[in-house]
């Protein structure tokens, strides 16, 4: 029985040209997915489109839905339907949110906190730090988070490997069936993902990835977080379509800003002129502006997590003396750095409140008391 009525509602996803605001529509107007195609309550129907309505009498949907029930089986997938009480709850607030999930691995999706960390495919060094940092300080404060993104190439994947190598579970979001991996470099991790994370879609088997059906799974990676997180962006691409749909569904959303003449960094900016962004700098802003109450344990480490640095941000900060002044010029010759490197890792160490900016493109250490 079970089988058959899964049958149904693979069946109602799968009716083509149906979007799904008029499936929820079909289903509040019907009361379930079977009673849709037994021909029950005929003079229903009369509030449908017809080329629709062709489609349900004509059972394609149930074929296909047989096929998809073959592959579910087959290959150890797991499905959730809108009425489902492990469909992730926020996602099911969204009035456009897919009537079927089909996702592998291991993932709470309504966990208590979960965060969808976004950006630009073509990442800075100083983007996937920010990136890294930010999971990693999440992960002490809060250990049971998911971090939600979509597997793409650079602050995606960037923020899935970072969840992973802190113990933090993580999802990701696929615009194609689960039949394969795009884009295919990232096969290994999301390999490793299903052992404390999951990759998730709304596509039945087979499905191929297509240019807009990535703007399509954006809505669902924003519609699954309690806020979206912007890390680096350009003027225009997915990252700000994400948030800009966050923000429509009443999420917070948060971008961390960046210098005016950085390409990758104008989204952001813009995101947060536009007030569509709250400004942040760490992940401790974002827990204060989402009043997230830390743990006892959290607490007592929050001293000691959020200044810790990175090889190069610690070299860095270990070679400047207290009450000397540095050019960036002497300190790219020093430290034996290209420039735009080195100019990335001062701003992380005066974002954490190490070194002072000063005038004439210098930087000093910052004298704290002992």
């Amino acid at each position: 029985m079970m089988e058959e009525a899964l049958r149904y509602k693979i069946a109602l996803a799968l009716i083509p040209g149906l979007n799904p605001v008029d499936a929820r529509l079909l289903l509040d107007h019907f009361g379930s997915a079977k009673a849709l195609f037994s021909g029950e309550k005929p003079e229903l129907f009369n509030d449908i489109n017809p080329k629709i309505q062709q489609e349900i009498l004509h059972g394609h949907a149930l074929q296909m839905a047989d096929k998809e029930l073959k592959n579910i089986r087959s290959n150890n997938i797991q499905v959730r339907f809108i009425d489902d009480e492990d469909y992730p709850v926020r996602l099911r607030t969204c009035p456009d949110a897919p009537i079927v999930l089909y996702s592998k691995g291991i993932s709470d999706l309504n966990a208590s906190k979960m965060i969808a960390i976004v950006g630009t495919r073509n990442a800075t060094a100083y983007g996937r730090s920010l990136a890294e940092h930010l999971v990693k300080d999440f992960a002490v404060a809060f250990p049971d988070m998911v971090i939600v993104s979509g597997l793409a190439y650079g602050i995606d994947i960037c923020a899935h490997k970072a969840a992973m190598e802190y113990g933090l579970n993580t999802a990701a979001v696929l615009a194609h069936g689960l039949h394969e991996v795009y884009p295919a470099m990232h096969r290994t991790t999301a390999s490793k993902m299903l052992e404390n994370g999951s990759l998730i879609t709304e596509l039945a088997w087979g499905v191929p990835s297509e240019p807009w059906r990535f703007v399509q799974r954006n809505r669902i990676v924003a519609g699954l977080c309690d806020a979206c997180i912007v890390v680096e962006s350009a003027d225009k691409g997915g990252s700000l379509i994400t948030a800009h749909m966050a923000a429509d569904y009443s999420r917070d959303v948060f971008a961390f800003p960046g210098r005016k003449c950085d390409e990758r960094s104008r989204g952001c900016n813009l995101l947060i002129k536009k007030q569509v962004a709250g400004l942040i700098e760490s992940a401790e802003d974002v827990i204060k502006e989402m009043n997230w109450e830390l743990p006892k344990k959290a607490k007592k480490k929050q001293t000691e997590l959020f200044p810790e640095l990175s090889p190069l941000e610690e070299r860095l900060y270990h070679f400047m003396e207290t009450g000397e002044k540095y050019t960036n010029n002497q300190l790219s010759i020093e430290m034996n750095l290209k420039i735009g490197d080195l100019l990335s890792i001062l701003m992380l160490l005066e974002m954490k409140g190490l070194i002072n900016p000063l005038p004439g493109g210098c930087y000093c250490k910052k004298e704290f008391e002992s």
